[in-house]
Protein backbone atom coordinates (compact mmCIF):
# COMPACT_ATOMS: atom_id res chain seq x y z
CA UNK A 1 0.00 0.00 0.00
CA UNK A 2 2.74 2.86 0.97
CA UNK A 3 5.55 1.32 -1.46
CA UNK A 4 7.38 -0.45 1.16
CA UNK A 5 9.81 -3.43 -0.28
CA UNK A 6 8.81 -7.03 0.54
CA UNK A 7 10.25 -9.59 2.23
CA UNK A 8 13.34 -11.09 1.45
CA UNK A 9 13.48 -14.13 -0.85
CA UNK A 10 15.36 -16.25 1.69
CA UNK A 11 12.05 -16.59 3.50
CA UNK A 12 10.59 -19.34 1.62
CA UNK A 13 8.22 -20.97 4.36
CA UNK A 14 4.75 -20.49 5.02
CA UNK A 15 1.79 -21.55 7.37
CA UNK A 16 -1.60 -22.01 5.55
CA UNK A 17 -4.61 -20.43 6.94
CA UNK A 18 -7.87 -22.48 8.21
CA UNK A 19 -8.93 -21.45 4.18
CA UNK A 20 -6.13 -22.65 2.52
CA UNK A 21 -5.98 -25.95 4.44
CA UNK A 22 -9.36 -26.06 2.82
CA UNK A 23 -9.41 -25.36 -0.12
CA UNK A 24 -5.77 -26.04 -1.02
CA UNK A 25 -4.51 -28.59 1.18
CA UNK A 26 -4.60 -32.34 0.71
CA UNK A 27 -2.34 -34.93 1.28
CA UNK A 28 -3.70 -37.97 0.09
CA UNK A 29 -4.05 -36.39 -3.77
CA UNK A 30 -0.90 -34.02 -3.21
CA UNK A 31 3.00 -35.04 -4.96
CA UNK A 32 5.47 -34.70 -2.55
CA UNK A 33 9.16 -33.94 -3.09
CA UNK A 34 11.97 -34.01 -0.33
CA UNK A 35 12.20 -30.12 1.00
CA UNK A 36 15.61 -27.94 0.23
CA UNK A 37 17.64 -29.54 2.83
CA UNK A 38 16.26 -33.23 2.69
CA UNK A 39 14.42 -33.40 5.90
CA UNK A 40 10.76 -32.79 5.34
CA UNK A 41 8.79 -33.42 2.23
CA UNK A 42 6.80 -30.45 0.57
CA UNK A 43 4.40 -30.68 -1.94
CA UNK A 44 5.41 -29.38 -6.31
CA UNK A 45 2.07 -27.87 -5.98
CA UNK A 46 -0.74 -27.77 -4.31
CA UNK A 47 -4.34 -29.35 -5.65
CA UNK A 48 -6.25 -25.87 -5.31
CA UNK A 49 -9.80 -26.04 -5.11
CA UNK A 50 -10.68 -22.71 -5.85
CA UNK A 51 -9.41 -20.28 -8.69
CA UNK A 52 -6.46 -18.42 -6.91
CA UNK A 53 -4.92 -16.83 -9.78
CA UNK A 54 -7.90 -14.83 -10.63
CA UNK A 55 -8.37 -13.96 -6.88
CA UNK A 56 -5.11 -12.84 -6.14
CA UNK A 57 -4.11 -11.55 -9.48
CA UNK A 58 -0.08 -12.04 -10.95
CA UNK A 59 2.35 -9.84 -13.12
CA UNK A 60 5.47 -11.28 -14.82
CA UNK A 61 7.72 -11.08 -17.25
CA UNK A 62 10.22 -13.34 -19.05
CA UNK A 63 11.79 -14.39 -22.19
CA UNK A 64 9.82 -12.94 -24.68
CA UNK A 65 6.44 -13.18 -22.60
CA UNK A 66 4.37 -11.33 -19.95
CA UNK A 67 1.85 -11.54 -18.12
CA UNK A 68 -0.80 -9.39 -16.50
CA UNK A 69 -3.38 -11.12 -14.47
CA UNK A 70 -5.97 -8.43 -12.30
CA UNK A 71 -7.25 -9.49 -9.05
CA UNK A 72 -11.20 -10.30 -8.80
CA UNK A 73 -13.57 -10.86 -5.90
CA UNK A 74 -14.07 -13.58 -3.84
CA UNK A 75 -17.56 -13.76 -3.90
CA UNK A 76 -18.00 -12.76 -7.42
CA UNK A 77 -15.94 -15.89 -8.16
CA UNK A 78 -17.77 -18.52 -6.12
CA UNK A 79 -20.91 -17.10 -8.53
CA UNK A 80 -19.12 -17.41 -11.89
CA UNK A 81 -18.09 -20.86 -10.73
CA UNK A 82 -21.43 -21.89 -9.95
CA UNK A 83 -22.65 -20.55 -12.79
CA UNK A 84 -20.16 -22.29 -14.97
CA UNK A 85 -21.22 -25.77 -13.22
CA UNK A 86 -24.89 -25.04 -14.08
CA UNK A 87 -23.84 -23.80 -17.47
CA UNK A 88 -25.38 -20.33 -17.36
CA UNK A 89 -23.63 -17.56 -18.84
CA UNK A 90 -21.42 -15.18 -16.43
CA UNK A 91 -19.53 -11.76 -16.56
CA UNK A 92 -16.41 -11.19 -14.23
CA UNK A 93 -14.76 -8.07 -13.99
CA UNK A 94 -11.83 -6.95 -12.01
CA UNK A 95 -12.06 -5.77 -8.63
CA UNK A 96 -8.78 -3.81 -6.95
CA UNK A 97 -7.94 -4.24 -2.73
CA UNK A 98 -6.78 -0.50 -3.29
CA UNK A 99 -10.73 0.83 -3.67
CA UNK A 100 -10.63 3.31 -6.68
CA UNK A 101 -13.46 3.60 -9.55
CA UNK A 102 -12.87 1.57 -13.12
CA UNK A 103 -13.78 1.99 -16.26
CA UNK A 104 -14.56 -1.78 -18.06
CA UNK A 105 -15.62 -0.65 -21.29
CA UNK A 106 -12.79 -1.71 -22.91
CA UNK A 107 -11.45 -4.80 -20.69
CA UNK A 108 -12.51 -7.24 -22.97
CA UNK A 109 -11.92 -10.79 -20.97
CA UNK A 110 -8.28 -9.56 -20.12
CA UNK A 111 -7.44 -10.75 -23.45
CA UNK A 112 -4.44 -8.52 -25.14
CA UNK A 113 -5.51 -5.42 -25.97
CA UNK A 114 -7.54 -4.72 -22.88
CA UNK A 115 -7.59 -1.69 -21.15
CA UNK A 116 -8.83 -0.54 -17.71
CA UNK A 117 -8.76 2.65 -16.57
CA UNK A 118 -8.93 3.23 -12.70
CA UNK A 119 -9.36 6.03 -10.63
CA UNK A 120 -8.23 7.36 -6.97
CA UNK A 121 -11.32 8.76 -4.73
CA UNK A 122 -11.01 12.14 -4.56
CA UNK A 123 -13.35 14.39 -1.76
CA UNK A 124 -13.18 17.93 -1.07
CA UNK A 125 -12.50 17.86 3.01
CA UNK A 126 -13.07 22.01 3.02
CA UNK A 127 -12.13 24.28 0.59
CA UNK A 128 -8.72 24.56 0.95
CA UNK A 129 -8.29 20.79 1.09
CA UNK A 130 -8.57 17.71 -0.82
CA UNK A 131 -8.45 14.04 0.54
CA UNK A 132 -7.50 10.96 -1.24
CA UNK A 133 -8.91 7.93 0.57
CA UNK A 134 -8.59 4.96 -2.14
CA UNK A 135 -5.59 4.90 -4.91
CA UNK A 136 -5.46 3.11 -7.94
CA UNK A 137 -4.40 -0.13 -8.63
CA UNK A 138 -0.87 -0.64 -9.40
CA UNK A 139 0.03 2.62 -7.29
CA UNK A 140 1.11 3.00 -4.00
CA UNK A 141 0.97 6.10 -2.11
CA UNK A 142 4.31 6.60 -2.07
CA UNK A 143 4.75 6.78 -6.07
CA UNK A 144 1.04 8.82 -6.12
CA UNK A 145 2.31 11.51 -3.98
CA UNK A 146 5.46 11.82 -6.06
CA UNK A 147 3.45 12.14 -9.15
CA UNK A 148 1.49 15.13 -7.51
CA UNK A 149 4.84 16.83 -6.32
CA UNK A 150 5.92 16.85 -9.96
CA UNK A 151 2.59 17.62 -11.57
CA UNK A 152 3.06 20.83 -8.95
CA UNK A 153 7.09 21.46 -10.16
CA UNK A 154 5.55 21.48 -13.74
CA UNK A 155 2.78 24.03 -12.84
CA UNK A 156 0.17 21.59 -13.92
CA UNK A 157 -1.73 21.86 -10.37
CA UNK A 158 -1.17 24.47 -7.81
CA UNK A 159 -0.81 22.63 -3.90
CA UNK A 160 0.54 24.65 -0.66
CA UNK A 161 1.76 21.04 0.77
CA UNK A 162 1.11 17.22 0.73
CA UNK A 163 0.63 15.22 4.21
CA UNK A 164 0.37 11.57 4.15
CA UNK A 165 -1.40 10.12 7.12
CA UNK A 166 -1.97 6.82 5.96
CA UNK A 167 -2.30 3.89 8.28
CA UNK A 168 -5.02 0.71 8.20
CA UNK A 169 -6.88 2.64 5.81
CA UNK A 170 -5.67 5.45 2.86
CA UNK A 171 -5.37 8.96 3.83
CA UNK A 172 -3.58 11.60 1.68
CA UNK A 173 -4.16 15.52 2.34
CA UNK A 174 -3.92 17.72 -0.53
CA UNK A 175 -4.19 21.52 1.04
CA UNK A 176 -4.47 24.16 -1.49
CA UNK A 177 -3.19 27.75 -1.50
CA UNK A 178 -6.08 30.48 -1.49
CA UNK A 179 -8.51 31.42 -4.67
CA UNK A 180 -7.53 27.66 -6.17
CA UNK A 181 -10.72 26.01 -7.17
CA UNK A 182 -11.03 22.37 -5.71
CA UNK A 183 -13.07 20.85 -8.62
CA UNK A 184 -10.37 22.29 -11.22
CA UNK A 185 -7.99 20.77 -9.67
CA UNK A 186 -9.37 17.14 -8.99
CA UNK A 187 -9.59 17.41 -12.60
CA UNK A 188 -6.18 18.21 -12.96
CA UNK A 189 -5.18 15.45 -10.53
CA UNK A 190 -6.42 12.64 -12.86
CA UNK A 191 -5.35 14.24 -15.91
CA UNK A 192 -1.63 14.80 -14.78
CA UNK A 193 -0.78 12.66 -11.70
CA UNK A 194 -1.12 9.26 -10.72
CA UNK A 195 -4.69 9.41 -9.78
CA UNK A 196 -5.45 8.49 -12.51
CA UNK A 197 -3.86 5.41 -14.87
CA UNK A 198 -4.27 2.77 -17.36
CA UNK A 199 -3.37 -0.96 -17.10
CA UNK A 200 -3.03 -2.71 -19.94
CA UNK A 201 -4.05 -6.81 -18.84
CA UNK A 202 -2.67 -9.76 -20.44
CA UNK A 203 -4.09 -12.82 -19.10
CA UNK A 204 -1.18 -15.07 -20.48
CA UNK A 205 -0.65 -18.60 -18.12
CA UNK A 206 1.31 -21.78 -18.53
CA UNK A 207 -0.77 -25.06 -18.89
CA UNK A 208 1.41 -28.42 -19.50
CA UNK A 209 4.23 -26.48 -20.01
CA UNK A 210 2.97 -24.08 -23.06
CA UNK A 211 2.30 -20.48 -22.56
CA UNK A 212 -1.37 -20.05 -22.68
CA UNK A 213 -3.27 -16.65 -23.90
CA UNK A 214 -6.48 -16.85 -22.93
CA UNK A 215 -9.28 -14.82 -21.21
CA UNK A 216 -10.50 -14.88 -17.63
CA UNK A 217 -13.35 -16.49 -18.04
CA UNK A 218 -11.43 -19.30 -19.34
CA UNK A 219 -9.03 -19.52 -16.72
CA UNK A 220 -12.02 -19.60 -14.76
CA UNK A 221 -13.54 -22.40 -16.82
CA UNK A 222 -10.11 -24.44 -16.50
CA UNK A 223 -10.30 -23.51 -12.61
CA UNK A 224 -13.47 -24.96 -12.41
CA UNK A 225 -12.50 -28.01 -14.07
CA UNK A 226 -9.41 -28.42 -12.08
CA UNK A 227 -11.70 -28.24 -8.77
CA UNK A 228 -13.56 -31.29 -10.43
CA UNK A 229 -11.13 -33.39 -10.91
CA UNK A 230 -9.54 -32.73 -7.42
CA UNK A 231 -12.62 -33.38 -5.63
CA UNK A 232 -13.12 -36.49 -7.52
CA UNK A 233 -9.58 -37.70 -6.66
CA UNK A 234 -10.31 -37.25 -2.58
CA UNK A 235 -13.71 -38.91 -2.98
CA UNK A 236 -12.07 -41.76 -4.92
CA UNK A 237 -9.62 -42.12 -2.06
CA UNK A 238 -11.72 -41.86 0.04
CA UNK A 239 -14.10 -44.73 -1.23
CA UNK A 240 -10.55 -47.09 -1.58
CA UNK A 241 -9.99 -46.06 2.03
CA UNK A 242 -13.88 -47.37 3.43
CA UNK A 243 -13.79 -50.46 0.73
CA UNK A 244 -10.64 -51.17 2.51
CA UNK A 245 -12.16 -50.95 5.84
CA UNK A 246 -15.13 -53.20 4.89
CA UNK A 247 -12.95 -55.23 3.34
CA UNK A 248 -11.13 -56.09 6.74
CA UNK A 249 -14.12 -55.72 8.99
CA UNK A 250 -15.66 -58.68 7.02
CA UNK A 251 -12.88 -61.02 7.19
CA UNK A 252 -12.64 -59.97 10.79
CA UNK A 253 -16.20 -61.19 11.26
CA UNK A 254 -15.71 -64.57 9.09
CA UNK A 255 -12.55 -65.07 11.33
CA UNK A 256 -14.48 -65.04 14.44
CA UNK A 257 -18.09 -66.72 13.20
CA UNK A 258 -15.90 -69.55 11.83
CA UNK A 259 -13.19 -69.83 14.80
CA UNK A 260 -10.54 -69.40 12.61
CA UNK A 261 -8.57 -68.03 15.26
CA UNK A 262 -5.82 -69.59 17.36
Amino acid sequence: LTGDGAAAARYIEARLTKFALHVAYSPKVTQWQLSYDGRANEPLHLPMKFPMLLAMGVEGIAVGLSTKILPHNFIELIDASIKELEGKPFKLYPDFPTGGTADFTNYNNGERGSRVRVRAKISQLDKNTLVITEIPFTTNTQSLIDSVLKANDKGKIKIKKIEDNTAEHVEILIHLPSGISPDKTIDALYAFTNCEVSIAPLACSIHEDTPLFIGVKDVLKRSTETTKGVLKAELEVRLSELREQWHFASLERIFIEEKIYR
